[in-house]
């Protein structure tokens, strides 16, 4: 048969597909559009070489950069912040899906090269504002919080890799697990299990930081929360796998730190779903750049619009 298509794109179906990718014979999900004679994609909901030949002379719809208000500006600690932003009501829908980030740039930039990619941490759809953390550590981000205004582009959906899995899993036990700065990712993955009636827990690394704005909102949601050092007390998250019965494993933390938690879980179950941060370096996030690309057994994905499999993008590490 040949090699299939297993990448799943992020944005395939949403208003936003087909891309430019699309047209120019790139599209990370139709092998038509790339050239090939048959088609091998894994079905989406869309057929998006139907979309292209149908709307040839239709202009592709793209991610508006809007000028928001900055609401709230709080230090955490030095060069950490948590940020409220204004967004508009188009969008703010949008941005609470598990994964969903944003470009930010400072009010006085123009080039999208100041773009920055930030996770969504929280969403208020009445009110249409989103929360974020920033570290306020280079020339993209020092200077957003010395304006009362910011420039945000989005939506983007690829922050978090095993969506399907994360979407799929339906009154279970679920563990999340969170470390470093990837732990503001967590409130909207946390937010769907509870939508799809799924029993969730939190454990935090006791070994990094752990942001109160985080802890505070998933103690609000009535989930319990244990802080333990990860590296020492694996016994630990095992037994509560095996004694619980978990079916569903979120990994919020750097590569090495998702890793880790994918050894501890394998050994237990190599049939848990396991979700894990995307950390990967993301530019434009529209494929375009080329600066999110990594090698999956011998296959180059755009890991800011492709969806990959949690475990593989795992064991393709050093």
């Amino acid at each position: 048969m040949g090699n299939v298509n297993i990448q799943s794109c992020a944005d395939a179906g949403s208003k936003y597909c087909p891309c430019h990718l699309a047209y120019s014979g790139d599209c990370i999900k139709c092998s038509l559009l790339r050239g090939k004679k048959t088609c091998d994609c894994v079905w989406q909901g869309v057929c998006i070489y139907s979309e292209v030949q149908h709307n040839k002379n239709l202009s592709i719809c793209e991610r508006q950069e809007h000028l928001c208000k900055i609401a709230q500006v709080k230090k955490i600690e030095e060069d950490l912040f948590f940020i409220k932003i204004q967004v508009p009501k188009n969008i703010v829908g949008e941005l609470k899906s598990p994964g969903a980030y944003v470009l930010l740039k400072s009010k006085d930039k123009n080039s999208d090269i100041f773009n920055a990619p930030i996770s969504v941490m929280d969403v208020n759809t009445q009110e249409s504002y989103i929360e974020v953390v920033i570290k306020s550590m280079g020339i993209k981000t020092k200077s957003i919080i010395n304006f009362d205004e910011v420039w945000v582009k989005g939506p983007y959906y690829n922050g978090v890799f095993g969506t399907r899995g994360l979407n799929n899993t339906n009154q279970e036990n679920c563990l999340v697990i969170l470390n470093g700065l990837s732990q503001v990712s967590a409130i909207n993955i946390i937010k769907k299990l509870l939508e799809n009636k799924n029993k969730v827990e939190v454990i935090f690394n006791s070994q990094s930081i752990i942001l109160e704005e985080v802890k505070n909102k998933i103690q609000q949601m009535g989930i319990n929360i244990s802080i333990v050092n990860v590296f020492e007390d694996k016994n630990f998250i095992s037994d509560y796998l095996s004694r619980n019965n978990v079916k569903f494993v979120y990994s919020g933390g750097c590569n090495n730190f998702n890793k880790i938690i994918m050894n501890i879980v394998d050994e237990v179950s190599e049939d848990i779903k396991l979700s894990i941060s995307n950390n990967n370096l993301i530019c434009c996030g529209e494929g375009i750049c080329g600066a999110c690309t990594v090698r999956i057994n011998g296959e180059k994905m755009k890991s800011c619009k492709s969806q990959i499999d949690s475990r593989e993008f795992l064991k393709t590490l050093k």
